[in-house]
């Protein structure tokens, strides 16, 4: 009986951790830049639903690009870790959860790109299915979390990147649209 327990703290203390970068740290970098909480509850939202498109939002609100890299890669990082955490939990919670979990990796594992590319295939699956889809896909094959987590924060943060100086373009237009 004593396993479940250090189950169910370490899912606690990843609770906090996922709370604490992805909940109190956009905020606190908005405080710290002088933000007002409502335009960094609105970045916050819509990166859980744009996921790296946010930045169109984080613009359009008038933040700037580095703060608005920031509170979205927070929260990119709390959701790809709550994920992966989460799975670990959900895997070692019974045997027969493991089994089931056991049998969808062997599935996975025989994909050729999986095959040919390894932890790499992330980069594509994070740019095309986003943070929602990659952490199952890199626990289903296993291959070490901090890694994963690296190669897919990473490639958020240069697809965010990559869209600020678009997202300025693109607000810029339609502002000219107006006038």
């Amino acid at each position: 009986m004593k396993e479940p327990c250090v189950t169910a703290r370490s899912f606690v203390r990843d609770g906090v951790i996922v709370l604490s970068v992805a909940g109190l740290g956009p905020f606190l970098a908005g405080f710290l830049i002088k933000i007002p909480p409502g335009p960094v509850l609105a970045l916050v939202s819509a990166t859980f639903i744009l996921e790296y498109a946010a930045v169109f939002v984080g613009q359009a609100l008038g933040m700037g690009n580095i703060i608005t890299l920031v509170i979205v890669t927070l929260v990119a990082a709390g959701i790809i870790f709550f994920q992966l955490s989460l799975f670990d939990h959900a895997g070692n919670s019974s045997p027969r959860v493991a089994r089931f979990l056991e049998r969808i990796r062997g599935k996975f594992l025989s994909s050729p790109l999986i095959k040919k590319y390894g932890v790499l295939a992330l980069i594509p699956g994070m740019l095309v299915v986003g943070f929602y889809v990659c952490p199952a896909a890199a626990w289903l094959a296993g291959w070490e979390r901090k890694t994963a987590f690296i190669v897919m924060i990473g490639t958020f943060c240069a697809a965010s990147a990559f869209l600020l100086p678009v997202s300025q373009g693109i607000i810029q237009w339609i502002a000219g649209i107006g006038s």
